[in-house]
């Protein structure tokens, strides 16, 4: 997932970080994406760190700019020194609450468009979807709310990649599905997690038997 990112939005590498704050890294493409997912954890700082306290995504286009020396004096000089210029931090959401990380970086300084940082944030969604397959217990041992947000976000990830869709209009569909045949949201979010309900095959069937309908 991280390679297939790096290639799609132009990047040189990738790393995921599980935890807040994050601090096991279960996936990296190459040396420096794990010297970076490294650093952030030995430094306490770096865009990671504050993407992942703040809750939103943080793209550093280079590395060696004033802003970026002042928020991480360490961190980016250090980054530098491993051979990257450019860094972006998107955290991984189950609802509320910010359970890792998703990073990029690159060899040049390379601001991201806005449609490449929409792509990334499917991206980072379908990994969380696959970091809860391997890291978590089955959704059934999980605590109350945290297992069922789990389960509807993983979902909508799928959702989101069979579709073609960001993963707010994901859930979206997802709930008018439920809501329409009058199940309940948690049911159908595990038969989609389980891949007995694909949302790409509804949207071919008609109208009538479209998640929307």
């Amino acid at each position: 997932m991280c390679g297939a990112c790096v290639q799609r939005v132009g990047m040189s590498g990738a790393w995921l970080a599980w935890g807040n704050p994050p601090r096991d890294r279960p996936h990296a493409t190459d040396p420096v994406a794990a010297r970076l997912a490294d650093l952030h954890v030995l430094l306490g700082q770096g865009p990671g760190t504050d993407a992942v306290r703040e809750g939103r995504p943080i793209p550093v286009a280079d590395l060696g700019s004033v802003a970026a020396h002042r928020s991480w004096p360490v961190f980016s000089a250090t980054a530098q020194a491993t051979g990257a210029r450019a860094v972006a931090a998107f955290p991984l959401r189950v609802g509320r609450s910010v359970v890792g990380l998703f990073g990029l970086y690159s060899t040049d300084p390379v601001a991201l468009c806005d449609l490449r940082r929409r792509e990334v944030a499917v991206f980072a969604d379908l990994a969380l979807g696959l970091l809860l397959d391997r890291e978590l217990p089955p959704h059934e041992d999980l605590p109350g709310w945290f297992a069922a947000e789990a389960l509807v976000h993983q979902a909508s990830g799928i959702i989101s990649v069979q579709l073609g869709v960001d993963v707010d209009e994901a859930l979206d569909r997802l709930r008018a599905h439920a809501f329409s045949r009058g199940r309940p949201l948690m049911e159908i979010a595990g038969e989609v997690v389980h891949r007995r309900l694909r949302f790409e095959q509804l949207s071919q069937t008609g109208p009538n038997d479209a998640p929307n309908s």
